[in-house]
């Protein structure tokens, strides 16, 4: 495998003084990222939500909102956060400036933790007593609650396109453990020897992502979860390694840390790269879309301090073996690489209803149509000479 080089953009909205992108889905395929940031007036309503979007920066701010957070993005542009008004702490949708409030029943507090391409929101809840965690998908209105059989607390962190919801639980005795929640299905995602196992991350295939410990005074490792196959992710040298972020290519982000500090990762199947933005001093990557691109935050602060000097970033794959480019058919089109650093494209290739075309003038690989039977060039798709850009429904 051929080196990847790394450009790094700082994302910092006017008048922010810092910055945090966070969540398994924080940066789309067409490299839009959401997060936080707070103002330079400080106290109460300084802190708000942020779309950027190559080079353009927007606001999240529900109405009646005190202080706001978004943590994912889909292709589609739609946005979840959470906001505060006074007394109670709500989830929120985003549709491209319209904005309903994900407050599942009974809840005192709500935190959306992601969403996926149709829309589906998934995340944790407490109750009204304010001491049991309740997961849940909201999906068109309709709440659904995920409690683990058995669990004392469960909370839903991840979601595909499936609607396959990785996340974790407590059960009775204080142990924690991943699920996978399948169509009113649940499976205990646990890596060998695991005593404590927290699921993050879920892509289109199903596969996990997460970290999990060996003892509970032991190190953090992170593991990737793929059709019954747990592998351990330890960055070489590291005393801890957590991973936050999985993508189609099982490509997996995270961050480690080692004697000098806290590092970004990535792992790409076997193969491990730091990411650490140029004068950062501790890096943490929560986020990868298909295109390779990183999202997290670091501190540039030599003293070591978060207030005012956390900024989010994007590590963009400039170089080398960067992955392949997003194609996106309707219905029964798959996308496959043809590059001859991708012999197993098939294989590889991502069915993906209803999703968006991006970054079109760069793609030159070839789209499989009817099941994988026959073969289009994107010069053959009469649809993509579309009158409103690179950014189209197929």
């Amino acid at each position: 495998m051929k080196d990847i080089t790394y450009t790094y953009t700082t994302i910092a909205p006017p008048d922010s003084i810092y910055t945090i992108s966070i969540g398994p889905n924080s940066i789309n395929d067409k490299g839009d990222v959401v997060g936080l940031y707070q103002d330079s007036n400080g106290g109460p309503g300084s802190q708000h939500g942020f779309l950027y979007s190559h080079g353009v920066y927007t606001t999240i701010d529900p109405p009646g909102s005190v202080e706001t957070s978004a943590f994912g993005i889909n292709t589609k542009g739609s946005i979840i956060g959470q906001y505060e008004t006074s007394g109670h702490t709500l989830g929120f949708l985003d549709d491209r400036g319209t904005y309903t409030t994900i407050d599942p029943p009974g809840s005192d507090t709500t935190e959306p933790t992601s969403i996926n391409a149709k829309g589906d929101v998934v995340g944790v809840f407490r109750d009204s007593n304010g001491t049991v965690s309740h997961g849940f998908l909201y999906n068109d209105g309709t709440y659904t609650i995920l409690d683990v059989p058995g669990a004392l607390d469960t909370t839903a962190y991840g979601i595909n396109a499936k609607e396959q919801i990785a996340g974790y639980y407590f059960d009775s005795s204080g142990g924690q453990h991943g699920f996978l929640y399948d169509h009113d299905t649940y499976i205990t995602i646990d890596p060998p020897s695991s005593v404590y196992t927290t699921a993050i991350a879920i892509n289109a295939k199903g596969d996990i992502a997460g970290y999990f410990q060996e003892s509970r005074s032991g190190p953090d490792h992170g593991f990737l979860y793929s059709h019954g196959t747990y592998t351990t992710i330890d960055f070489p040298g590291a005393t801890n390694t957590l991973a936050y972020g999985i993508n189609n290519k099982e490509q997996v982000v995270g961050f480690y840390q080692d004697g000098s500090g806290q590092h970004a990762f990535v792992y790409d199947h076997g193969t491990y790269t730091t990411i650490d933005p140029p004068g950062s001093i501790s890096t943490s990557a929560f986020s990868i879309n298909a295109k390779g691109e990183i999202t997290g935050f670091y501190n540039n602060d030599v003293n070591g301090n978060s207030g005012g000097t956390n900024f989010s970033f994007i590590a963009d794959p400039s170089g080398g073996n960067s992955p392949a480019k997003v194609g996106v058919a309707a219905d029964s089109f798959l996308f496959a690489p043809t590059s001859g650093d991708h012999p197993n494209a098939l294989n590889d290739a991502v069915q993906h209803p209803n999703l968006e075309m991006a970054n079109v003038q760069h793609l030159t690989d070839t789209l499989v149509v009817n099941g994988g039977h026959d073969t289009m060039t994107l010069a053959d798709v009469p649809a993509l000479n579309h009158p409103h850009g690179n950014d189209f429904h197929l």
